[in-house]
């Protein structure tokens, strides 16, 4: 054997050397040492190409490429399991691909944001395999009520309850399951100091939640929200009504609301009826709740919202009227 061929196999088997170490470093490496963990979904049939991309896409992984060379190279490009994971761009490649293949987690993560209505949480939760229409809103526990829903009218649905977080559930979890944890959640966020607040309010924890509902649907800055409830306790105190778009919203299921909207018959509506409307609107999260609990005191009658999320404060109906012409142009 004569010395160039020599050469070109110490050559190769360098290059070989050189690229499984640099590959083994890679599948080795995390993308991002302080990343977040994300619940990453596989769904049946997906391919280890898409997989791979929908990786990257949720910024897990910098190469779909190597991913897939790393399942390919353990024998396991077939094999990636369906599931649910909790995946984190603190986790290098070889870890992603040995816990896809091992399979996913025996349980469903839903999230509840602030401010979702029944039907919305209803059709996460049927979505998830954990309810079917029509469940949440005909809901009845078998047993006696919690205690947070002692002053909850008979009739009532679970509308405000229901405390909007994120939460785990096993995928076999029975419908009493999931509203128990909710509610549980709910009635463990009420401190002693809350609960006393809310008995020394001159409201009842029913109107508490109505009114924190509106003060949820109406109003994005945590700093406004203080405000806006005090206004809204006054126009209740004065006999004036709330005249609270969020209430139409409920009503009709569409976010523009006309003039017609404001003449439709229903117990929801503020611009018809004084007083509160027949119950929440939605489920409030601790931000808004705690606003309607502390109200503050101003001048103020009248509010909006500006398309740019600022809420715009008026003392009398002609400033209010002027500032609507000036912002919701």
């Amino acid at each position: 054997m004569n010395k160039k061929i020599i050469y070109i196999i110490l050559f190769l088997i360098a290059v070989v050397f050189i690229s499984a170490f640099i590959f083994w470093r890679q599948i080795k490496t995390p993308l991002n040492p302080a990343g977040e963990t994300k619940i990453f979904k596989v769904a049946k049939g997906d391919s280890a190409k898409t997989i791979s991309e929908n990786l990257k896409k949720s910024g897990l992984i910098k190469s779909p490429f190597l991913f897939r060379l790393y399942v390919f190279l353990s024998l396991n490009q077939y094999y990636l399991q369906p599931g649910e994971y909790e995946l984190s761009p603190k986790m290098p490649i070889r870890d992603i691909g040995d816990m896809l293949a091992a399979g996913g987690t025996n349980e469903v993560v839903i999230t509840v944001p602030e401010g979702f209505n029944l039907k919305q949480i209803e059709d996460r939760l049927v979505a998830a395999g954990l309810a079917k229409s029509g469940d949440l809103a005909n809901y009845k526990f078998s047993m006696s009520e919690p205690p947070i829903l002692e002053d909850k009218p008979k009739s009532a649905s679970l509308e405000g309850y229901l405390f909007p977080d994120t939460y785990r559930f096993f995928k076999d979890a029975v419908l009493s399951d999931v509203v128990g944890k909710m509610v549980g959640n709910f009635d463990g966020k009420l401190t002693p100091d809350l609960r006393a607040a809310i008995k020394n309010s001159g409201h009842s924890f029913y109107e508490i939640l109505t009114m924190a509902s509106l003060v949820e649907k109406e109003i994005s800055k945590d700093s406004d929200r203080p405000i806006v409830s005090g206004i809204l306790w006054k126009r209740l105190d004065a006999g004036v009504p709330l005249q609270v778009d969020a209430t139409l919203v409920y009503i009709t299921g569409r976010n523009e609301i006309s003039s017609a909207d404001k003449k439709i018959n229903s117990p929801y509506n503020t611009y018809l009826y004084r007083g509160l409307p027949k119950c929440p609107i939605a489920n409030p999260g601790l931000s808004a709740i705690k606003a309607a609990i502390f109200p503050e005191a101003s001048p103020y009658w009248y509010y909006l919202s500006s398309k740019d999320g600022t809420t715009i404060f008026s003392k009398t109906l002609e400033e209010h009227n002027r500032n609507k012409a000036a912002y919701l142009k």
